[in-house]
């Protein structure tokens, strides 16, 4: 009863991510276990490679609690970054995980290992069901329509995990047919280094936009749409210190300095502010920070905060 009563608490990406984490666990114990029977290396490295997805599976899942914490005092922007965290290392662990996959496939095309066809070929079969579904598990997202409710970026780096295991037991099952049929221990190793290359070239947008959002990336084109919104409103004078950033899939946090007249009063000051509130909420802004100024900062924009910041520096000393 309590372990349903959890189950039921957590969020539709949270239950999603729970239950491919119970069939991943499966299948390492099923390869793991036929492997040591037959031999095989290729159960047996598969059945580690889905251990590190279990793992990574793990840290999706602690990602996707983060994320829906409150901010605190000591967290003000909340946990709104786990989501990028996890898929940086998800992606990353993937990337090193098809590297290693290629560099073995090499390796078996020089020195060939022959294993028992069968009992690889089943064990892999069965794998490769739970995988797919697990992927298909993880691909769900029935209420997504546009790109602002697209999945969790860390979800879809689960997802391309998940992709990875089920092409890899693929490449385990046509291997071993054909070790059964021609006798060539070759055809997993040609699949498995296909197989990786495509896995790599798939993730890497994932790893890309992941560590750009860590970094504080931002987009130029965006950017200067938010910025147009501010230099065509016919009451801003000067726009400087321009901050985009992306903190996760769905966030997009904006700040800026404005210029506006000085005999503006603070309730005309106010409209402004709201009425460019409104423009860039409605161009993809989530987050908003506007700061308005005088005249006396037109010329000198960002170089008057600077110098303030001196003065400031050298008045304490």
């Amino acid at each position: 009863m309590p372990i349903r009563s959890l189950f039921k608490n957590l969020s539709r990406d949270q239950r999603r991510v729970a239950l491919v984490i119970a069939l991943n666990i499966a299948i390492v114990i099923i390869e793991s276990t036929v492997g040591v029977i037959s031999g095989s290396l290729a159960l047996l490295s598969d059945a580690w490679h889905n251990l590190s997805d279990v793992l990574a599976l793990i840290v999706t899942a602690i990602a996707l609690g983060l994320g829906v914490r409150p901010a605190t005092s000591a967290m003000t922007y909340g946990y709104v970054r786990s989501e990028m965290m996890a898929s940086f290392i998800n992606a990353s662990f993937l990337s090193l995980l098809m590297i290693w996959v290629a560099v073995e496939a090499v390796n078996r095309l020089m020195h060939p290992v022959m294993v028992e066809g069968w009992l690889t070929m089943i064990t892999a079969a069965i794998a490769l069901i739970i995988n797919t579904a697990s992927a298909m598990i993880l691909e769900k997202h029935p209420h997504a329509h546009t790109e602002e409710e697209e999945h969790d970026l860390n979800v879809r780096a689960a997802f391309w995990h998940m992709t990875s295991d089920a092409v890899l037991s693929l490449a385990v099952v046509l291997g071993g047919g054909a070790m059964i049929l021609w006798g060539v221990p070759w055809v997993d190793s040609i699949l498995s280094l296909i197989f990786a290359t495509v896995i790599l070239i798939a993730s890497a947008p994932l790893l890309t936009r992941s560590f750009g959002s860590l970094m504080d990336r931002t987009d130029p084109a965006k950017l200067s749409l938010f910025e147009s919104i501010l230099t065509t409103h016919p009451q801003v004078m000067e726009v400087h210190d321009i901050h985009l950033t992306f903190p996760s899939s769905k966030e997009r946090y904006f700040s800026a300095h404005i210029v506006l007249d000085s005999y503006l009063n603070l309730g005309e000051v106010e409209e402004i502010i709201e009425s460019l509130r409104h423009e860039l909420s409605h161009a993809g802004a989530t987050h908003i920070l506007l700061q308005p100024e005088t005249a006396k900062y037109a010329k000198a924009g960002a170089a008057q905060c600077n110098g303030h910041s001196e003065h400031q520096h050298s008045h304490n000393e």
